[in-house]
Parts: structure tokens; sequence; C-alpha cells
């Protein structure tokens, strides 16, 4: 008989029923309130999260000091700053909880542990590292090939959801944009 929590995140987080109980017990769950971090630039990594409720943001702080958003995260997403876990190396993202979130946590070291365990665990990270380096890559060739423009329009086309959770101004420096250049350009649009 399947557990609520399979019916509940199995599909989510891609594990079959057999390996499901052993990879939910390892998950720890927390809460972060609106403003807090899960991760601030020059500490390591140690977790991989999974947003059951609320949103998420992870940034950089460029050299002259402006925030630079790189993803939002929202219900039933994961959100880390892989490349600290996997180097072991401090981070230059921060991650802040841009509403009150209640979130599952899997640490690294269960992570690690679990992949030693057989294959199937390293099949899983395997699967979970593609989607990262994918998501990245579309970030970068959105933000390489597209005009700020056509940036907002795939932008409205994958996520509409986005414009009412998130600040014009984080929408902006997600856009790679000023608040002043967004608002021309969503008048444009309209008009």
């Amino acid at each position: 008989m399947m557990s609520d929590n399979y019916k509940k995140y199995g599909e989510l987080f891609q594990v079959d029923s057999d390996h499901f109980e052993e990879f939910y017990t390892l998950l720890h769950d927390t809460k972060l309130l609106k403003s807090d971090f899960f991760l601030k630039q020059g500490e390591k990594c140690k977790y991989l999260g999974f947003i059951k409720k609320g949103t998420i943001r992870s940034f950089y702080i460029n050299d002259q000091g402006r925030e630079i958003n790189f993803g939002f995260y929202f219900e039933n997403e994961f959100f880390t700053d892989y490349e600290s876990i996997l180097c072991d190396t401090v981070s230059n993202m921060n991650i802040q909880a841009l509403e009150n979130c209640e979130i599952l946590l899997l640490s690294k070291d269960h992570l690690q542990n679990l992949y030693k365990r057989e294959a199937y665990w390293q099949q899983f990270g395997r699967m979970m590292s593609e989607k990262i380096y994918l998501d990245a890559k579309k970030r970068i060739d959105d933000l390489l090939c597209f005009s700020p423009e056509n940036r907002y329009l795939n932008l409205v086309k994958k996520q509409p959801a986005l414009f009412q959770k998130i600040a014009q101004k984080h929408i902006a420096s997600y856009l790679g944009v000023t608040e002043q250049s967004l608002s021309r350009i969503r008048s444009r649009i309209v008009n």
C-alpha cells in the first residue's frame, strides 16, 4: 500500500515506490520566515531543499554591491547551490525566502551516503545533476541570446505566476534590466 507521502511527493522527487521511504525518512521538515536566508554568500551549502509551501530566490551580489537575481523557486520545486555541495566550496550565491516557507531538507551527507548504497541512487544523482545543469544552461542562454524584451516575453510564457508573487525589482534584476526599463518593456507590449 502506498503511503500518503509517496502519493504526494513520489513523482515530484522522481523516486520509485521501492526506494521512497528510505529517501523520505532522511528529509528534515523545517520553516523559513520571510527574508530568512537558507544560504549566504561565503558559506558552504550543506542541504538540498524542497519547497512544500512558499517562494525562494537565489541571487548574487555583483562587484558594485547590486543584487542580481538568478532564480526563483516555488512550491514543489528543489533548490540549492549545487556547485557548493558538489565541490565542497563556499558559495557565491545567496538563497532567501521571499515569503514564509515550509521546506524539506536533505543533507549533503545523507545524499552522499545514498550514492554509496546502490546504483539506483547514483542514477538519481545523475538525473538531478542533469536537470540542474540544463536549467542553468537555459538561464545563461536567455541572457546571452535574447533581448530584454524577448526575455520578458519568454518569462511571461513559461512562468506567468511569477508576476503575481515576485516584486518588480526582483523581476527586473532577473531579466538584467532596471525597473524603469522593465516598465517601458511592459508598456510597449501592452500597447
